[in-house]
């Protein structure tokens, strides 16, 4: 099978001439809703090799934060906290490695269910003459390396079952979304989710708001401790020669401290934090 066609299908719809000129937003759900349907088709029924898995996650990871031809652009936050979903504090962008193992899953499901279905009939009429468990079952060294690889990753699966059942799930019935939280190792739920992913904020202002409570802007201040010449990393709003930090940009610039003033005045309310997730937690507090 050439896996590889499906590196070309992403990397063609990337190439086209709108998507590149997308904010980090926009670059957000062009990945989540467009080239991970293309992905999802491949990886709903194959083993993809880790070559193409790591090569799907390169292509996802530069087109988010973006990559000239003459290098790629900062990652302003790791891929293993991009990848998780959003209610645990990332962007629900699906780790390759993991959804796919977890999308195979549901076949392994259906061979312990012993489902009634083509493939599970064929399975057991080649690949599992001599036995009719596969949590026992030992591959041949000549069979296929899809039946070879399903195999191998039943030690990551056991602990999704007990005593023959699939218990991720109430109803015993096979979640690939399930399987898929619990290969992500019981990540903490991030408590200011709601209130970052808000359906009253544009997707371009949640997306900087996330930036900012993960304490991930691209400061002049940042840009310094990344050794990127810059001209200068004094504070462009103001006049009080200050470095540009992300607390001086959002609490300590006299540019933002009279917008505050201002905002304060005509709404009667006290704004408290010092931090943009003190900030948050405080309008949590209120709701």
């Amino acid at each position: 099978m050439e896996c590889h066609q499906l590196v070309e299908k992403i990397t063609s719809r990337i190439k086209i001439g709108y998507s590149r000129t997308l904010s980090y937003a926009g670059r957000l759900q062009i990945i989540t809703a467009i080239l991970f349907c293309l992905y999802n088709f491949w990886e709903a029924v194959f083993i993809l090799p880790r070559s193409v898995l790591k090569e799907v996650d390169k292509q996802w990871r530069d087109y988010l934060w973006g990559n000239k031809e003459d290098g790629r652009k900062i990652a302003l936050v790791s891929w293993d906290k991009v990848c998780v979903p959003k209610k645990y504090g990332g962007l629900n962008i699906k780790n390759c490695a993991k959804w796919n193992m977890a999308s195979v899953g549901k076949l392994i499901w259906q061979l312990t269910m012993k489902q009634v279905t083509l493939w599970i009939r064929w399975v057991h009429g080649l690949c599992m003459k001599d036995s009719e468990d596969f949590w026992s079952h030992t591959p041949p060294q000549d069979s296929s390396w899809y039946w070879r690889k399903s195999n191998s990753l039943k030690a990551e699966m056991t602990h999704w079952y007990h005593n023959g059942r699939y218990w991720l799930t109430p109803n015993g019935k096979y979640s690939v979304s399930s399987s898929y939280q619990a290969l992500l190792n019981n990540v903490q739920r991030w408590k200011e989710a709601d209130l970052v992913w808000s359906s009253l904020l544009f997707p371009r202002n949640m997306f900087l708001l996330w930036l900012a409570s993960r304490k991930r802007l691209l400061t002049k201040e940042r840009l310094g401790r990344l050794q990127i010449q810059i001209d200068s990393t004094m504070c462009e709003l103001c006049y009080d020669l200050k470095e540009e930090t992300q607390r001086h940009l959002f609490y300590e610039c006299g540019w933002t401290t009279e917008l505050r003033d201002k905002l304060e005045t005509w709404s009667g309310i006290k704004i408290e934090g010092k931090e943009v997730l003190q900030s948050i937690r405080w309008i949590k507090r209120r709701h």
